[in-house]
């Protein structure tokens, strides 16, 4: 709306004065140091993984119409300290009360880093041990002893870093209502849980797999060697110190913090049973708080690394918890993210409704959280690269200048790639445009930087052709960062003929897939691409996209390779009970069932099958 001013000025000077006056407001108001001009900015430049200039962006009331999230809380971290925070949406669709800053989310696996502060602060005082047996330091339960632990004890170290062969990757949490079992009922595996035992299958300190089991140990353990209860003790390690008063572990939450409580919405957009879930497994997702508050806890760390803050933990102990352990993008209970020699350490969280993510760069001070109640991270990503766009982190948002395609770069890049043993990376032009495909994916539009080397806005890596200077033959790579030259052997340009089995599947030439399949099984064994994992993940793929008739011919592909495979037959279950095909979902889950009788999520989908059948 334009607003028309009249007024009735005395002299030339003043009519001189207040247009200097009007003048200087219109600068401060497009200055992009002003903070609410960066705010504003911050809202509508929500953009994919890769800036192109020119681009257009999105709105967050947009994109939060696009996905569906209800409510959102954001704080900003610049030069160490809180610069803003701001809220968005609504807590619950019913009463449609709004969003504010002291509106508590569900964490979701946040909640571990956080943790992993208590525990670290604990080593700190000399009272544990990074790399002791944890069996050591439990009283009420033990990790149950076999041919793993025999070789290889396991440490907090492992547990923090995801590197102590620890089953059970994540919680659902529980219904409001329904029983909630003890935290050692959820070690056990035992009723009512709803996750397996909590145990060792791979040697401990030889490879990473995230396992929020092994942070429930490690919840186990600080109760047992402190002797109090885990929300008293990160109250009292972590949450009071840092100032994170709106914050609390208490599971279930307590009747006057349950009015600021946001009520959660899961991915297709239905509300929570009974708004929000309860997780005993409280270490590995049992916080509730702000962003304001995971705000101060991100500065905390960035603090205490330069030495300047430590209320909890030395600077030295911040360190150990930002060094790599076997893989450099894992801390203790953070991840690292190096991007070209700037690192970020980070977390995101998932529970049941909530959706949230923690970034910060490790020694420039600057850094971000969001909150919602919504399971779509996609939007949150989205929110976070409006963040580093506007406030300029470094090598944070890959952004390119584009330019135009020529003939000679189209006829370097147009062709077909080998991309393993069963999948083809396509490059190919449709209507005067450049677009990238794998046969497991939908295209991506390319966008030329150089002669031979292209973007996508989905993907930060680079794709470049070269030529091999061996053998002359081109192909592609990727190049993830910068300083990156490519390798040669793994993505060779191939023949339009040849064609790998999945392409022989797709084309509904289902015996020939199964032939080229067990081909490359002779061939090698421990081929990746021909696993039982990889091919039942194929299977789910197509349930997803509701392409029950080729789910099913991929389940009998993976059955005739792996006649033995439980989970086959649990997937092959689920493309029939999509269908509706409910007597021939139970024959296959009985299968399943008969060949594993620990497959829960087999004797689950039975029981809730003849519960209606009944």
């Amino acid at each position: 709306m334009t607003h028309i001013i009249s007024l009735k000025l005395k002299s030339t000077a003043q009519f001189l004065l207040l247009l200097l006056f009007f003048t200087c407001t219109s600068k401060a108001q497009k200055n992009p140091d002003d903070q609410a001009e960066k705010v504003h900015l911050v809202e509508i430049s929500l953009c994919p993984q890769v800036h192109i200039i020119g681009d257009s962006v999105w709105t967050i009331e947009k994109r939060m119409r696009h996905y569906g999230v209800p409510g959102v809380s954001i704080a900003v971290i610049q030069h160490y300290k809180i610069i803003w925070s701001k809220t968005w949406g609504i807590m619950d669709k019913e009463s449609r009360e709004p969003v504010n800053t002291n509106t508590l989310f569900q964490a979701g696996s946040i909640s571990k880093p956080v943790a992993a502060y208590a525990v670290l602060h604990e080593v700190q005082e000399g009272n544990l041990n990074l790399d002791e047996d944890v069996n050591n330091y439990m009283h009420s339960w033990k990790i149950p002893g076999n041919a793993f632990t025999n070789e290889k004890k396991v440490t907090l170290r492992e547990l923090l870093s995801h590197t102590g062969g620890i089953t059970v990757h994540g919680f659902a949490g529980y219904p409001v209502g329904a029983p909630v079992p003890t935290l050692l009922q959820v070690l056990n595996g035992e009723s009512p849980a709803n996750s397996p035992p909590i145990r060792v299958d791979e040697l401990p300190g030889k490879e990473w797999r995230y396992s929020g089991g092994g942070y429930e140990i490690m919840q186990q353990m600080l109760t047992d060697k402190l002797g109090k209860s885990f929300p008293q003790i990160m109250q009292e390690k972590v949450l009071g110190p840092l100032g994170m008063n709106n914050s609390t572990y208490l599971q279930p939450l307590p009747q006057e913090k349950l009015k600021l409580a946001a009520t959660g919405y899961l991915p297709a957009g239905n509300e929570v049973t009974g708004k929000r879930h309860t997780y005993p497994e409280m270490a590995a997702a049992g916080l509730w708080t702000t962003a304001e508050d995971l705000a101060r806890f991100a500065i905390e760390i960035q603090l205490s690394l330069k030495n300047q803050s430590n209320k909890v933990l030395s600077q030295e102990a911040v360190a150990q918890m930002l060094k790599p352990v076997i893989n450099d993008n894992m801390g203790l209970g953070l991840f690292l993210q190096n991007y070209d020699n700037e690192i970020y350490f980070q977390h995101g969280g998932w529970d049941e409704g909530f959706s949230s993510s923690l970034v910060a760069d490790k020694e420039k001070g600057y850094g971000v959280v969001v909150l919602t109640n919504a399971n779509q991270p996609d939007f949150i990503d989205e929110l976070i690269r409006a963040v580093a766009l506007v406030y300029k982190w470094d090598n944070y948002l890959p952004t390119y200048d584009s330019q135009p395609t020529t003939k000679s770069m189209l006829a370097k890049a147009i062709g077909r790639y080998k991309n393993g043993s069963d999948d083809i990376l396509t490059i190919y032009q449709d209507r005067n445009k450049l677009f990238y495909k794998s046969l497991y994916s939908e295209p991506m539009e390319l966008f030329a930087i150089s002669d031979s080397t292209f973007i996508r806005r989905e993907r930060r890596s680079r794709i470049q052709i070269k030529r091999n200077p061996n053998d002359g033959s081109e192909n592609l790579v990727y190049l993830k960062s910068l300083a990156d030259t490519g390798a040669f052997e793994n993505h060779p340009r191939l023949d339009v003929n040849v064609k790998v089995p999945y392409e022989w599947f797709l084309e509904g030439n289902y015996a020939r897939a199964l032939k080229e399949y067990r081909q490359l099984l002779e061939k090698n064994k421990q081929d990746r691409d021909v696993s039982e994992e990889v091919l039942i993940n194929n299977g789910y793929g197509l349930i997803n996209d509701n392409n029950i008739p080729s789910s099913k011919e991929m389940f009998k592909i993976v059955l005739s390779l792996y006649p033995a495979s439980s989970n086959a037959y649990y997937g092959y279950g689920q493309a029939y009970l999509k269908n509706n095909e409910k007597g021939l979902a139970i024959t296959n889950f009985k299968k399943s069932l008969e060949l594993d009788p620990k497959n829960v999520d087999s004797r689950n989908m039975l029981n809730e099958l003849e519960k209606k059948v009944n």
